[in-house]
């Protein structure tokens, strides 16, 4: 049998580098995909910053009909389920979300409306530049070298800012009801055990059996990639 291609989809303000730790365990048998979102590290912003409009954009990197496994990352996690409706060029045999936001408030919503609206901030150098990216993305112990910073800052006119588009923050709400109930394939969640974005009891409201990686944070393929690795290899069996 055939083994699908792994299509791999970052968070919110991070870049496609954060999956490198998982990479560099995995061994995967076929095509790996490590897409950026749009609007995030190399990629081209984008004029709609939705679910499905970003869903969109991430399956023209895969062929028409081409079997893909998607795990996705927060942000990514819900693009990854939108996939796995059938309604794009991917047929998704698996879907993955890791540390995705299942519960919003108003507050929430309001609050990244506010960070949205602020625009891109402006640096004297790289480094301070490298350690906002570090801040947003959740990624501050991971240090200046890791392959997450390579895309995640640009010059321009003698100054640094962060690559992505201040746009990508103002996301609203995902329907986990909505994005499980219409996968065409089977549907992991899981997170960190010190996840502040998402609980076992969001999850388990959607799915029957959550996975939890003991002692992570949000950034589970970062903190624990071992188990990363193996959710994905058992993905591969179902």
């Amino acid at each position: 049998m055939t083994t699908p291609t792994l299509l791999l989809i970052h968070g919110l303000g991070a870049t496609n580098g954060v999956w490198a730790d998982v990479l560099a365990e995995l061994g995967w048998p076929s095509q790996v995909i490590n897409v950026e979102l749009p609007g995030h590290g190399a990629a081209a912003p984008s004029d709609d910053y939705t679910v499905g409009a970003m869903a969109a954009q991430v399956a023209t990197a895969c062929a028409n009909g081409e079997e893909v496994i998607a795990v996705g990352h927060s942000l990514g996690g819900a693009v990854a389920l939108c996939l796995a409706s059938g309604f794009f060029r991917p047929v998704v045999t698996a879907a993955v979300g890791l540390g995705i936001k299942l519960a919003w408030s108003d507050a929430d919503v309001e609050g990244m409306a506010r960070v949205a609206a602020k625009g891109a901030r402006w640096f004297e150098t790289r480094d301070e530049a490298v350690e906002r990216f570090l801040l947003q993305a959740g990624l501050r112990g991971v240090g200046p070298n890791h392959p997450a910073v390579a895309n995640a800052v640009i010059e321009v006119d003698g100054q640094w800012r962060v690559t992505q588009d201040p746009n990508t923050f103002a996301q609203r709400p995902v329907d986990p009801a909505g994005l499980v109930g219409a996968a065409n394939c089977p549907v992991i969640l899981g997170a960190g055990q010190n996840d502040a974005m998402v609980s076992f009891d969001d999850m388990v409201a959607h799915v029957p059996n959550p996975r939890i990686a003991t002692g992570a944070g949000h950034n589970v393929q970062v903190d624990d990639p071992t188990w990363v690795v193996s959710l994905i290899h058992e993905v591969a069996n179902l």
